[in-house]
């Protein structure tokens, strides 16, 4: 079977690479639209921000630059990012909760979406989730709560003001259920290597499936296949980001899965019907920015394997084997 869809719209592509390489990857996947999150290098300032839009302009990429809402313990000049471009503000759920108030309160009079990562680093200084597996490998874990704290946490706060607010790549079912409460003006993100993965794929030491957040159970990857199919989930992203230092301990490897080379055709992949992919990768990303995506693609449903060396993004190594769904 052959479906046309629109172009997705990738919400978590972290800049780990150039601009030119993210442009191609995305081209390989069908991905009309990213949103670049500046969680490997800065982006808190007009020079920085000037720079990734340039580039992106050069390769004709429809590129969404999200900038820091706080850098060093202070705030960044939203107001004025926004007029040079910035499209979205990003920030950790444990800074300074006054400061995240006064975000709040600039991204609901600016009309710009907050990002946030759900994460409490004095909870998650391990390297996988707290599992059997994490302690037959004696590896330190991280557990459900420090994500899920801070989402009960921050949503709370999120009550009080009409912002557009993005909890990123959750991965719990604790998170999910916090959420089932939310307000029309709060949104969740799904990274999709939470929906296919869990922490029993993690044996043997493979950094491969080293990640953060971290895969989760089997029950908490069930918990957010179902969140997806009941309208809980509003996007699915790639969390991509361009790891290659893998060829170590697991502990001292790179945090991260190549995967924008493939998005699309993995979304299309999932036990979800095609409709609902659409809207989470699609047609609910582009409404939060306002925008229509005009620009199609074709999706055979045909099984096949991944060749990771035709990669354009640096990282050519992916835990992915295979698809059953691929660009026609």
């Amino acid at each position: 079977m052959i479906i046309k869809v629109p172009k997705s719209f990738d919400l978590n592509v972290k800049n780990s690479e150039s601009v030119a390489r993210l442009a191609a990857a995305a081209k390989n996947a069908g991905v009309g639209y990213a949103l670049m999150i500046p969680a490997i290098k800065p982006i808190y300032d007009k020079l920085h921000l000037a720079y990734n839009l340039k580039r992106a302009n050069e390769e004709n990429f429809n590129l969404f630059v999200a900038i820091e809402g706080i850098h060093d313990n202070k705030l960044s000049d939203i107001s004025i990012l926004k007029q040079k471009g910035a499209s979205a503000i990003y920030i950790s759920s444990d800074e300074d909760m006054n400061l995240i108030k006064r975000i709040f309160e600039y991204a609901s009079f600016l009309d710009i979406p907050v990002f946030i990562n759900a994460n409490n680093k004095s909870l998650s200084n391990g390297v996988m989730n707290d599992c059997e597996n994490a302690y037959k490998m004696g590896l330190n874990g991280i557990a459900n709560y420090a994500e899920s704290t801070e989402v009960a946490k921050i949503l709370e706060l999120s009550r009080h003001f009409d912002a557009k607010i993005v909890f990123q790549s959750i991965t719990t079912k604790e998170s999910i259920e916090i959420l089932k409460n939310r307000e029309k003006n709060v949104f969740v993100d799904v990274c999709i290597d939470n929906l296919y993965f869990c922490d029993e794929d993690i044996t043997d030491f493979n950094t491969l499936f080293k990640t953060f957040p971290p895969l989760r159970s089997k029950e908490d990857k069930n918990a957010l296949l179902k969140a997806c199919e009941e309208g809980i989930v509003d996007f699915i992203s790639s969390n991509h980001i361009a790891a290659t230092n893998k060829d170590v301990a697991f502990e001292e490897a790179e945090a991260g899965i190549s995967k924008l080379d493939i998005f699309t055709q993995l979304a299309y992949s999932l036990p979800l019907p095609h409709q609902t992919i659409t809207k989470l990768i699609s047609t609910n990303p582009a409404k939060l920015f306002n925008i229509k995506i005009n620009e199609f693609i074709e999706i055979e449903f045909k099984e096949c394997k991944i060749d990771s060396s035709l990669f354009q993004s640096k990282a050519k190594i992916t835990p992915y084997q295979t698809l059953k769904a691929k660009l026609v």
